[in-house]
């Protein structure tokens, strides 16, 4: 049967793009150029530095200088480096293009790598014979010279990728229009290591059996392969009709090349969780644990010296608020409220009194705009959220954290976890002073349910996405977020 083009939907990508510019590297020579980058960047530095210390302590000629030593730390640093770096997929030109990751990365396995040579030289009793002198500007220049690098190649591969200066294997795309027209050709380039040269769509419904017009696309397609020596094939399908997976699949398997199959949205979230090996097949962690021993000592370490500081530094003020409180209106300074943390876990948090109110009952009504139960010293505190000064030392008795979700009165948790799913899981973690939500402007009175629902889903976000980094981060766009918004 003659196909014709209407019928077979075949659409051309980047095709002036193509003509235009000519790719002069090859995506899978990406990962050992940048590994000679970094061999290359260390041996130099090793011998520039050593080069130059030898020039300022010798009275003799540069005839003295003896290579072997910086070459020797040279090659053990690249060597250690490129193992740790390889070890941890960062050469993957998909990692790579990630500048800002790679900087950090880059840090830390240069630390690592430090290290290592230290104990090396030390283990080897070879110290006398080294210049700690050189040694030290050596690990010092490393700091910046290895991370500015691996941003600099970041930096020129993504631009590469955008130009078409980088080609890929090349490959084309067979599927159902509404699964491809997600897909970027661009992002095929970088996470596959592919240049995308056609598309063949299905026209039809993308359930049940493949039509006449169909199969005539697929065979077209694999025509198409052969005739222009297509190196690989990816298919853009739902993953919920396996008759037609399998259908695509049997007549691909005509073709001597590797057929990739895209996640569709039903499970692209589920294969971005991490996986761990289950017998023969995989399992998928669909729901992170609680922080690990390290990850927790990291975070108690943060949380002890932020608010020590905090403590040193601001017990005048803490004086001051007591003082306008009690002259303000009548009542204790300090607010009590049970609410619940780790685990499900009550506690006891502490605030500046802010109310004429002591609420910590079945029913708790939030504070609204114009409350007349909030003071005039109240409103103050409120707006800055020095209010909320008194819960560091919540985070030293270890009931709360510096930066977590935000820990709701217990008849709110009652009623905000029967109408949002997955309200439970923020007890995953400790309560925060200050949390994702409220560094992204989430504060004050939550009168309708979506705004909550918000807060939930950042606070859901941050348990998944924690790190120590994005601690930090919080804390500082608080800071920022407290003198731009205020809340009541």
């Amino acid at each position: 049967m003659s196909v014709s083009t209407d019928n077979m939907r075949v659409e051309r990508v980047g095709e002036a793009q193509r003509q235009g510019q000519r790719a002069v590297l090859d995506y899978a020579s990406m990962p050992p150029l940048f590994i000679l980058c970094d061999a290359v960047l260390m041996l130099a530095l090793s011998m520039l530095v050593d080069l130059v210390s030898t020039s300022q302590t010798s009275t003799g000629s540069m005839s003295t200088f003896d290579f072997t030593r910086p070459l020797g730390i040279g090659i053990l640093s690249a060597v250690t480096f490129v193992l740790i770096t390889t070890s941890r997929g960062l050469y993957k030109p998909w990692q790579m293009v990630r500048a800002t990751e790679q900087v950090r990365a880059a840090f830390v396995n240069w630390t690592f790598t430090i290290l290592f040579v230290a104990t090396v030289i030390f283990c080897l009793k070879v110290g006398d014979d080294t210049s700690r002198l050189s040694t030290g500007i050596f690990a010092a220049l490393g700091f910046v010279a290895v991370p500015a690098s691996h941003w600099a190649m970041g930096m020129w591969l993504r631009r590469a990728v955008e130009t078409g200066a980088v080609r890929g294997r090349p490959s084309i795309l067979i599927g159902d229009v509404s699964q491809i027209d997600q897909v970027v050709p661009a992002e095929i380039l970088e996470r596959l290591g592919l240049r995308e040269v056609r598309r063949f769509s299905f026209a039809g419904a993308a359930s049940g059996a493949l039509s006449a017009d169909e199969l005539d696309t697929l065979k077209s397609a694999i025509q198409y392969a052969r005739q222009q020596r297509i190196e690989e094939i990816v298919v853009a399908m739902p993953w919920s009709n396996l008759a037609r997976l399998d259908a695509v699949r049997a007549r691909l398997r005509a073709l001597p090349v590797p057929v990739k199959l895209l996640p569709d949205e039903a499970v692209h979230e589920l294969l971005d969780a991490p996986r761990v090996d289950f017998g023969s097949s995989v399992a998928i962690e669909v729901q992170r644990a609680p922080l690990s021993r390290l990850e927790l000592a990291q975070k108690r370490v943060l949380d002890i010296a932020v608010s020590s500081v905090a403590m040193t530094l601001l017990l005048p003020l803490f004086a001051i608020i007591a003082v306008a409180i009690k002259m303000d209106s009548r009542g204790p300074v300090i607010f009590r409220q049970r609410r619940n943390g780790f685990g499900g876990r009550e506690f006891t948090i502490f605030k500046f009194r802010s109310m004429t109110v002591m609420e910590d009952g079945a029913k708790v009504v939030q504070a609204q705009r114009n409350d007349r139960r909030v003071t005039r010293v109240g409103r103050f505190l409120r707006a800055t959220s020095l209010d909320e000064l008194p819960q560091v030392l919540n985070v030293l008795f270890g009931h709360m954290s510096v930066v977590g979700p935000r820990p709701h009165a217990m008849a709110h948790d009652d009623e905000y976890s029967k109408l949002i799913a997955g309200y439970a899981f923020r007890h995953h973690v400790k309560p925060g002073i200050t949390g994702w939500a409220q560094a992204n402007g989430l504060r004050g009175e939550t009168s309708e349910i979506s705004l909550m629902e918000r807060r939930i889903e950042m606070d859901l976000w941050y348990i998944n996405n924690w790190s120590i980094w994005l601690d930090i981060k919080i804390i500082l766009k608080t800071f920022i977020e407290v003198f731009r918004n205020d809340a009541y």
